[in-house]
């Protein structure tokens, strides 16, 4: 089965940036970025991150507010802000170079059991097992039963290559064996397949029961002063904390007092999803010289170097689509 795998791989992996010399460096912030998150959207971020932090040391001296700025659009913030404090942690304790042994790679912050594994085998080749959501599902169905890290170590005992055994299993997880509509036919591991020889692929892994859809509104205001600049507030509540954030009418989503203003003008809505959260986000925009509480004047031009939430760029995007229909 091992030898299967990185035959498969070899032939069939993607061309993704982390892997064109596995950098550990970059091989860590891939695995950060893939967590909860799907491939094709952490491609598209990776390149601008590694480019403004190209090194352990550069992640390190930024500031956290830059961090997460440039992470924008990913979500799940905490992931940033836990690899930034990774990185000061590296330079620390082991002189700006990642280690390559499991244990301690899970002495620094955010590195848990799969991440340390992950860095060890595909950035140093040694042999770790990793187990996420590709691998377990794959495993279950391979085997017909769910213990995936004692098959994870069972197979990476017998690898030839930890690095392309372990990439191996994800990409095979997520190009063929996945959630659902498995493609069988073109599976590499077939005919070896407990699951498959049984008719149980779509039963294994037992489904796990998924906390049911919220669904809200939530009105965002664009609000300008004489300059064009935003009024904006940094987040201090659980889901958004140390975000910038437009004034808001909801605090069951977000934190302070719910902001409400005389004559601002309703432009449209948008939807956007946040974990179980599936919200109708109303923007309207108005106009007010001074500043309200402890909100600030951001500069709209600004906020490639302010960290917020990807649906605040929307609702942005929104008003200044809808100003520039009015001009015409």
């Amino acid at each position: 089965m091992a030898r299967t795998i990185e035959t498969w791989f070899a032939k069939h992996q993607r061309p993704l940036a982390w892997r064109a010399k596995y950098d550990p460096y970059q091989v860590w912030v891939s695995e950060i970025m893939a967590q909860q998150t799907r491939i094709d959207v952490v491609a598209a971020y990776f390149g601008r991150f590694i480019a403004r932090f190209p090194t352990i040391d550069s992640l390190a001296r930024a500031t956290e507010d830059d961090v997460v700025a440039h992470w924008s659009g990913l979500g799940y913030y905490r992931r940033a802000r836990m690899l930034h404090h990774g990185a000061t942690d590296v330079i620390r304790r082991f002189g700006g170079s990642l280690p390559r042994a499991v244990d301690e790679l899970m002495t620094i912050g955010g590195i848990g059991r799969y991440t340390a594994g992950a860095i060890a085998s595909i950035a140093f080749d040694e042999r770790a097992p990793i187990v996420d959501g590709n691998v377990a599902r794959v495993l279950a169905r391979l085997y017909g039963e769910e213990d995936p890290w004692r098959y994870a170590e069972q197979l990476v005992s017998a690898c030839t290559s930890p690095r392309s055994l372990n990439q191996g299993l994800m990409e095979i997880g997520a190009l063929i064996c996945t959630p659902r509509n498995a493609d069988c036919d073109a599976c590499p591991l077939r005919t070896t397949c407990v699951a498959y020889a049984t008719n149980r692929v779509d039963e294994l892994p037992a489904k796990k029961r998924i906390a049911a859809t919220r669904e809200m509104r939530v009105t965002l205001y664009v609000v300008r002063n004489r300059n064009g600049k935003i009024l904006m507030r940094r987040e201090r509540g659980r889901l958004m904390t140390s975000l910038f954030h437009l004034p808001h009418g909801d605090t069951s989503l977000l934190s302070g007092e719910p902001f409400t203003m005389r004559g601002a003008k309703s432009i449209g809505t948008f939807r956007h999803t946040i974990t179980n959260r599936r919200i109708e986000f109303e923007v309207r925009v108005g106009f007010r010289a001074a500043l309200t509480n402890d909100y600030r004047w951001i500069d709209p031009d600004d906020l490639s170097s302010v960290p917020h939430p990807s649906y605040v760029a929307k609702a942005l995007r929104l008003a200044r689509n809808t100003v520039r229909k009015s001009a015409l």
